[in-house]
């Protein structure tokens, strides 16, 4: 445990102060490395071979999928096809950012694109309206973190690749989870603004035509029907969204510019590759861990302290939440990861319900202050403060985790898909 305690002393220290995520990895796996007495090589071993895993270039390709979209007009006609649905309502163009927020996720799986690619069209839209810039920023931040949950997810495809369990499973069991998050935000800011009249006799705002939507609405289907029968890997399948979302948008709305082809590719090589990187700084700390038998040594402490599979969903619950709170997503999984692999097996906790509340719960942690990226996001979409934007957050985060903790005690709402639906694993 020693190890273990030295590794969250140097990466607290470093991250607090600044350095990025990747450096403060890379830097406490060598001071691992070097006062267990192993060969610094290793570091360079191990963060090379993480990154030769086929899977992970999913990554690469829905994100470049989410490009392609904004680009190609799709994500404006998903927006413009929700709105006709909620017109008149109060709050309509928060809920319309939800639920836009919520479709757009089941093609790209990122957060922070999901936030951006929505909050580009809604937040303009919004303070037209006289929606408070705290408030619009806040439920653009809330709507992100659908993006990691509705399939396909690229923090499940992360731990995925790390565990061996089924993506395709993981995936179909953010489904439910996602839409019942994504109905309790719409909940909340229906009532938020019903009390203080947001989007009541106002002009209507025009996101132009909805001409050809059935080919963005059939998209999701259509990623999640070659994921889940088999017909094609994650993998696969992110390569076919890229043709799918270029074809569309190329000769069906024929807004696409192949002169934009090349930045969206350099955004979204950036973006893969900072995960990417941080996969391999975060494999060369998780090698080390396992090395020297963290995760065994936390598997008896719980086992030893913990009386049943209840309570350790609970206690993990709460790890998750704090994690959350202080740590960014993708490095938290890939770190988390090998540590409770052990105690999940030991309390015989299904792995695909545990994979993807791991998931969704560290995804709830980029709402929640200090750390929470996509608060920030709000901030500089806003011009407001951290602190405005988290006092509007507060209702969501609420909702969110009440989702969450409903999930830990009532396993179904994540398992019963993927089991008893698609039968992807089990019985």
């Amino acid at each position: 445990m020693n190890t273990l305690i030295l590794y969250l002393v140097i990466f607290g220290i470093l991250f607090t102060v600044g350095v990025p995520v990747v450096l403060s990895l890379a830097a406490a796996a060598v001071v691992m490395l070097l006062t267990n007495n192993l060969d610094l090589i290793i570091f360079a071993q191990k963060f090379v071979v993480s990154m030769d895993n086929f899977g992970l270039t999913a990554m690469l390709f829905f994100i470049l999928a989410g490009e392609i979209m904004n680009g190609g007009g799709m994500t404006r006609r998903i927006v413009a096809a929700v709105s006709k649905l909620v017109k008149g309502i109060p709050g309509g163009l928060a809920i319309i950012t939800l639920v836009s927020c919520a479709l757009f996720a089941a093609i790209n799986g990122s957060a922070i694109a999901t936030a951006i690619a929505i909050g580009a069209i809604m937040y303009p839209a919004m303070i037209k309206q006289g929606y408070s810039p705290a408030f619009a920023a806040a439920t653009i931040a809330a709507g992100g973190i659908i993006g990691p949950i509705i399939p396909p997810s690229i923090p499940m495809i992360v731990y995925g690749s790390t565990t061996g369990d089924s993506v395709a499973a993981l995936f179909s069991g953010g489904l439910l989870l996602g839409i019942l998050m994504t109905m309790g935000e719409v909940v909340v800011a229906y009532l938020v603004a019903k009390k203080r009249g947001y989007g009541v006799n106002v002009p209507e705002i025009d996101f132009g035509n909805t001409k050809g939507i059935v080919w963005a609405l059939v998209f999701p289907a259509l990623i999640m029907v070659a994921i889940t029968s088999g017909l094609m890997t994650p993998t696969e399948t992110s390569a076919m969204a890229v043709i799918y979302a270029w074809v569309i948008g190329q000769f069906v709305y024929k807004e696409f510019r192949i002169q934009d082809l090349p930045q969206m590719m350099v955004r979204s090589m950036k973006s893969s590759g900072a995960v990417m990187a941080i996969v391999g700084a975060a494999t060369a700390v998780a090698w080390v861990l396992t090395y020297v038998r963290v995760p065994q040594q936390v598997t008896e402490l719980m086992v030893s302290t913990i009386s049943s599979p209840t309570m350790f969903m609970v206690v993990t619950f709460v790890i998750l939440f704090i994690v959350g709170m202080i740590m960014d997503l993708t490095p938290a999984i890939l770190i988390l990861t090998p540590i409770f692999v052990g105690p999940v097996a030991a309390f015989h906790v299904d792995p695909i319900f545990f994979g993807v509340f791991f998931c969704s719960t560290l995804t709830a942690g980029l709402i929640t202050p200090p750390v929470g990226t996509l608060i920030y996001i709000g901030c500089s979409m806003s011009d407001r403060s951290l602190s405005d934007v988290v006092r509007e957050l507060l209702p969501f985060i609420l909702v969110v985790y009440a989702v969450l903790f409903v999930a830990a005690v009532a396993p179904e709402i994540i398992t019963f898909i993927p089991k008893n639906v698609l039968h992807l694993y089990g019985g």
